[in-house]
């Protein structure tokens, strides 16, 4: 048109330049609308490929995914940040059913095939379906997820349990990521591996180490023999001395009820003494589940001195305990951490011992580090660690020793890590020996939630 009202002006009454004007004009459209409409249909050619390839994703990846309409979830996270909500797990601690109001603000919109082979319930039956049975076996996952997303975070991962839609419970690692508004609709995608047969596989390994280490308490009590008849011993003969000491004081022509009340009770006290020291030596003997509890590190240290002193006496050792001045507490099995610290100082007295050392001494101390992790080291004066051995420390059946099995640094190798800490050794020291040292995580409530979703320990 203004090609034409231009020739128009500039021409006056010459029609046939007006017409070529003209149909110039005309073709000059048609070509800029065939043009935009043909980079249309590309854009739109390109976004169903797009949308297509999702699809094959979505439908065919070995991996169970599940998409979510999070709409009402939004609405509700939105409500509460009105409010002033900014900790949604102290929320969640003061108002209990507000969990179960997030499984249901989430509603299944699709799952692909190996959702299907997994969760059971046909394609029709996820539409619209709440979250909620899903996650009766472990809420706790699900609150974790809930926290993530409130604190604004785009993924969240956990290894946990999931129930089907037919009652079975599947382990599994759980993923999310949210990836926002979609057609409308605040979408999440949710994916799950089953690992069952991991888990499995790691309860079999679990309960051969389990046998390993029982083996190895078991010749180590063996080892100890005669501390142990040592340690009995001792209350033993006291309850006899005053046994002997009562009978004598009623025997007198006028009994000393004084002294024989103080007699019995000595008695009472070793035979406590005693039935304690058979208690340990049982503790430590028997196969058990491991028991998680809160514990002073430094008393376990104390408790399994114990079991040493006559060892160490007979052997002409000193062993000297530098406890932390906080007294740690950490969270593990008594009777494991206590294997730890018997086999690493028996350890120590049997490498001075074969050396030819004459002084011998062990220096045990603790330390908490960075208010997380406790740090104790077992230091001993004997010949160190030589230095084509320092790699092979904590390999199974690796020994040194003229008649040793190589499984009592492995086992504490396994305890330790088990406990969600480390283990090292040092070849030189500053007292000329051998330092072998393991971190713990300190306690805390946190550490304690953690623990419970582990798995048992060796």
């Amino acid at each position: 048109m203004t090609l034409l009202s231009f020739a128009c002006s500039l021409l006056g009454d010459n029609f046939t330049v007006i017409a070529f004007a003209a149909f110039l004009a005309a073709s000059l459209t048609l070509v800029g609308a065939i043009m935009d409409i043909t980079a249309l249909k590309k854009a739109h050619t390109e976004l169903e490929r797009s949308e297509l390839r999702y699809r094959h994703l979505f439908s065919r990846m070995p991996i169970a995914f599940r998409q979510l309409d999070a709409s009402r979830l939004v609405m509700l996270f939105r409500k509460l940040r009105a409010e002033g909500v900014k900790d949604l797990g102290a929320y969640f601690d003061s108002h209990p059913e507000f969990l179960r109001t997030c499984m249901d603000a989430l509603s299944f919109q699709e799952a692909n095939e190996r959702a299907i082979q997994m969760f059971g319930g046909g394609t029709e039956g996820y539409i619209g379906r709440s979250m909620a049975e899903s996650w009766k076996e472990r809420p706790d996952t699900f609150r974790r997820a809930m926290e993530s997303r409130y604190r604004g975070e785009t993924n969240f991962e956990e290894e946990t349990r999931m129930v089907t839609w037919d009652g079975r419970v599947v382990d599994v690692l759980f993923t999310t990521a949210r990836v926002g508004p979609i057609n409308d609709l605040e979408v999440s995608l949710v994916g799950t591996i089953d690992i069952s047969q991991r888990v499995r596989a790691q309860q079999k390994l679990q309960q051969v180490q389990a046998e390993f280490a029982h083996a190895a308490r078991v010749s180590m009590l063996g080892e100890l023999t005669a501390s142990i008849a040592h340690e009995v011993n001792q209350p033993l003969a006291a309850i006899a001395t005053n046994g002997a000491a009562g009978l004598r004081w009623l025997n007198r022509p006028v009994p000393d009820i004084g002294e024989i009340r103080k007699a019995i009770e000595n008695i009472v006290v070793d035979t406590k003494r005693a039935a304690n020291i058979v208690a340990r030596v049982h503790a430590m003997a028997a196969r058990k589940v491991p028991e998680q509890a809160c514990l002073s590190f430094d008393e376990i240290i104390r408790e399994a001195l114990l079991f040493l002193r006559h060892e160490m006496e007979s052997r002409s050792v000193t062993i000297l305990h530098q406890p932390d001045a906080a007294t740690p507490l950490v969270l593990g099995d008594r009777t494991q951490l206590q294997q730890v610290i018997v086999n690493l100082a028996i350890n120590a007295v049997q490498a001075m011992i074969q050396a030819g050392c004459d002084d011998r001494r062990i220096v045990i101390s603790t330390v908490a580090q960075d208010g997380t992790t406790l740090c104790c080291s077992v230091e001993d004066n004997g010949p160190g660690i030589a230095a084509e051995h320092a790699g092979r420390l904590f390999e199974s059946f690796f020994t040194t020793k003229e008649s040793g099995m190589g499984m009592g640094l492995p086992i504490c190798r396994s305890i330790v890590e088990a406990h969600g800490g480390r283990i090292g050794a040092e070849r030189s020291t500053a007292h000329g020996g051998a330092r072998f040292w393991f971190t713990l995580p300190l306690f805390s409530g946190t550490a304690r939630t953690q623990q419970t979703d582990r798995d048992a320990l060796v």
